[in-house]
Order: C-alpha cells, then sequence, then structure tokens
C-alpha cells in the first residue's frame, strides 16, 4: 500500500501515516453532525422546536462564544496531552449530548445543549486534529496532507448526511411525522458519534510529548508576535463567514426556488462528496503553485458565484443552474478550507507549537460562529423571503473579496519575508 501512495506523490513520512490521518480525518467529520444537522434540516427543526430564525441563529451563536473561549486553552491542551485521549473523549461527550437532545428540551436547555457542544467538539479536538496531521505528514506535503484531511472529512460528512436523510425518512414513515424523522436522525448521529470515539480510541497511537517538548507560555508569547498567526487568522475568519452563511444556501432553495425539504437535504448531503475535487485536488496543485496563489483564486471564484445567483430569477426555473452554481463554489470552499491549515507551513510557524498556533489562529478565524447565525436569522426575520436572503449574500460576498484582499497581502508578506532571508545569508 505504502507503494501506491509512494506514487502517487506522497512522501514517505506522509505515506506511512496515511490511514491515521484518514481515520482522523473522519472523526473530525463525524463530531460535528450533531451540532450543525439543525441547518440541513432548517424548516423541520423550526417547526418540531417552535423556534424563530433568531433563536435558530442564537444557537450558532453559543457554539461560537464557548468555541472562541475554548479554541485559545484547546491549543494548549493539544500540545502537553494525548492526541488519542482528546480526540476519544471529545468524540463520546459529544455523542452522548446527541441523546439528551432526544428528551423534551424547551429553549434554554436547548442552548445548554449547545453550550456543551461548543466546548465536547470544538474545545481540544479541533487544534489537535491540525496539529495531528501537520505532524504526521511532514513539511513539504502539507498542501496534499490537508487536502486528504479535508477530503476525508467531506466523505465522512457525505456518507453521515446520507444516512441521516435515510433515518429521517425511515424515522418519519409514510404519515411524514416530522417529529419521529427527527428523533430517528438524532439517534443515527449520535451513535456514529459514540462508535466512531471507540474507534479512534483503538487505532490512533498515544503520542503523548517527553515533558521538555511540552508549550510554554513563553511559546504562546513567541506566536502572537508572528504576522503569519495573524494573517491566516484573518484569511479563516473570511472563510469561516462563508462556512457559517453556506448552509442558507439550503432554505433558500426550499424557501425561494422550491425545491422540496428532503430534495434540499439531499442535496445539501450530495455537495459533500465534491470535497474530493476541491480539497484532494486543490492539496496537489497548491504544492505546485503556492497556497496564497490557490486561495485567491477560490476567493474569487467563490464570491463571483454567489454574485451570479442573485441574477438568477426566483423560481423553479433556476433550480439546475443554481445546484450548478452551488456545487462550483462548494469545489473552491474545500479547496480554502483545506489550504488555510497549509498556511502554517509556509508561514513557518513551529511545528511544536502547531496545536497552540491553532488554537490562536482558531480563536480569531471562527469568531463568525459568535454573530453570522444571529445576523443571518435577524436579516431574514426583518426582511422576510428573497430580500433578507439577498442580504445575507450581499455580506457573504463582502467577506470573500476582503478574504481575497489579506491573501495578496499575505503573497506579499511571504515574497518580503524570502527576500529578507535571502539578504541575511549574503551578509
Amino acid at each position: 500500500m505504502n507503494t501506491i501512495l509512494k506514487k502517487i506523490g506522497l512522501n514517505e513520512k506522509m505515506a506511512r501515516n496515511f490511514w491515521g490521518i484518514i481515520i482522523i480525518a473522519l472523526g473530525g467529520a463525524i463530531i460535528y453532525g450533531l451540532p450543525y444537522f439543525r441547518y440541513d434540516y432548517y424548516d423541520a427543526y423550526l417547526e418540531v422546536y417552535n423556534l424563530t430564525d433568531i433563536q435558530m441563529g442564537v444557537f450558532g451563536s453559543i457554539l461560537g462564544v464557548f468555541g472562541m473561549i475554548s479554541y485559545l486553552f484547546g491549543g494548549i491542551v493539544a500540545d502537553r496531552f494525548s492526541t488519542r485521549t482528546v480526540l476519544t473523549v471529545s468524540l463520546i461527550g459529544t455523542g452522548l449530548g446527541g441523546f439528551v437532545h432526544l428528551l423534551p428540551l424547551n429553549y434554554t436547555a436547548l442552548l445548554c445543549l449547545y453550550a456543551f457542544w461548543g466546548v465536547s467538539s470544538l474545545f481540544a479536538f479541533w487544534p489537535c486534529c491540525v496539529k495531528a496531521v501537520r505532524i504526521m505528514s511532514g513539511s513539504g506535503d502539507q498542501g496534499k496532507a490537508f487536502g486528504f484531511f479535508e477530503g476525508g472529512r467531506g466523505i465522512g460528512a457525505a456518507l453521515m448526511a446520507s444516512g441521516a436523510v435515510i433515518a429521517f425518512k425511515i424515522g418519519a414513515g409514510k404519515m411524514e411525522d416530522q417529529v419521529m424523522g427527527m428523533k430517528a436522525a438524532i439517534i443515527f448521529y449520535s451513535i456514529l458519534t459514540i462508535v466512531m470515539g471507540i474507534l479512534v480510541f483503538f487505532t490512533v497511537k498515544d503520542d503523548k510529548m517527553e515533558k521538555s517538548d511540552r508549550v510554554t507560555f513563553k511559546g504562546i508569547r513567541e506566536l502572537i508576535k508572528m504576522p503569519a498567526v495573524w494573517i491566516i487568522g484573518i484569511v479563516t475568519f473570511c472563510n469561516y463567514v462563508f462556512t457559517q452563511l453556506l448552509y442558507y444556501f439550503t432554505p433558500y432553495m426550499t424557501e425561494i426556488i422550491g425545491i422540496s425539504v428532503v430534495m434540499g437535504a439531499t442535496i445539501a448531503a450530495s455537495k459533500r462528496w465534491l470535497s474530493l475535487f476541491g480539497s484532494i485536488g486543490g492539496g496537489y496543485i497548491t504544492d505546485k503553485i503556492g497556497t496564497g496563489r490557490m486561495i485567491l483564486v477560490s476567493f474569487l471564484v467563490m464570491a463571483g458565484g454567489t454574485a451570479i445567483m442573485l441574477l438568477l430569477p426566483t423560481n423553479s426555473s433556476s433550480a439546475v443552474l443554481f445546484v450548478i452554481l452551488f456545487m462550483i463554489i462548494y469545489i473552491f470552499y474545500n479547496v480554502n478550507y483545506a489550504m488555510t491549515w497549509a498556511m502554517m507551513d509556509e508561514g513557518a510557524i513551529p511545528e511544536r507549537l502547531s496545536g497552540s498556533a491553532a488554537g490562536l489562529i482558531s480563536t480569531i478565524g471562527y469568531l463568525p460562529e459568535i454573530f453570522c447565525s444571529v445576523l443571518a436569522g435577524t436579516l431574514l426575520e426583518k426582511t422576510p423571503g428573497v430580500g433578507g436572503y439577498r442580504h445575507v449574500f450581499y455580506f457573504m460576498i463582502a467577506m470573500l473579496l476582503i478574504g481575497a484582499l489579506f491573501t495578496v497581502i499575505w503573497m506579499k508578506y511571504l515574497k518580503k519575508k524570502k527576500a529578507s532571508g535571502e539578504a541575511s545569508e549574503e551578509a
């Protein structure tokens, strides 16, 4: 198997750790099924739990607030404790939260549950994933490594979402009982998340570091002084605005274009298969042309595609073209989401501080989780129908263009840093 992996361009270290990266990727997809599945069943979720658009948005903000607090400290935890332990506890804890969701929870109780998920799925889990992938792949193959990681996450998410659609249909039955369909989907997500936690425990090596290698506050100060960390954080921020608002394409399809709820959820699930083209294909191209150029192209395509969507007629005649544009945008979105983390190696961020760097970057980059859902919910409530969605899309386009601008700044920063290094060598 290693021979085949080397033939497709992977270095020896990454080929040796390939399946470990894939297992971590699957865990990285499955853990977010419960906190975010409400978007794929947006209309049904509103009806079942008697919620408003703004209340749905608050759930995202709760995840964001607890995530922001968690990431910074979670990055330090990722650099100090066992990868296997952190991943396992996070997955099983999140899955158990799903069974709590089956209880007759009111709005306040749901807020508490989403706060718990904000800690269980975001605390040290994500920084731990980024650190593990970076270390297991080695320098020079970062684009491919994070491409396969995000590609694996995409496949895992696609399989999971497809399974959830089937579970929802079975639960709803011939009477199309939305409550029972929702419960079936939650049970499916919960069991799958716990099983994945057990699988990670028995397959991921326990790589607890020696005391001398553990991150210190001196290392944190070192990271804070690095321009690369802040630029990556801002690029991640712009991309994550799109991540948060991307989910609103599904209710736009069902409410405005006229696609059925089940078909909308099916399209939302199917799009995840395209991560193979975006993440993995983008990873290979990135290792050849550079992270900055690849991310810049992606930002521009995403902004342009979203702008074209705004020009389409708001009826079923636009359904096919809208879905095609949606899929193209999603491919390039996956390029960005994966390659942003490859910027860490390009920016010469020390490998020993990978977890802490990922935590700090995530603290900056994932701030949109706090306000994006509430902002979108408010826009939709104040301007019901197509007008509200247009405002959401305008905001998305503006943030994508800002992301493109900071990607240009990143490219200039690397050029200046390279010139400075060459000058030092000559001296």
